[in-house]
């Protein structure tokens, strides 16, 4: 399993503590990362995709697999 695998989306937003960055993991729409910079935000949820990889694995369930690439935002093919 590689955590830059997954679909990481970073973006400013103004927080309720005033501005910062939020990183939202596609594939795991319950976790939210916050930080002061893009780059912490983003480590933060490569470092929780892999615990909760670990934490699934440790409990015998299955880590969702990565979203591939170019698919529409439901997770659908595409129609042709």
């Amino acid at each position: 399993m590689n955590p830059y695998d997954y679909s990481i989306t970073v973006r400013h937003i103004v927080a309720e503590d005033g501005p910062c960055f939020e990183a939202r993991v596609r594939e795991l729409p319950d976790v939210a990362e916050y930080a002061d910079s893009y780059a912490e935000a983003y480590e933060l949820a490569i470092d929780t995709i892999t615990t909760t990889a670990e934490a699934l694995a440790e409990a015998g369930n299955a880590m969702p697999a990565p979203v591939p690439a170019g698919l529409p935002a439901d997770g659908r093919s595409p129609s042709a």
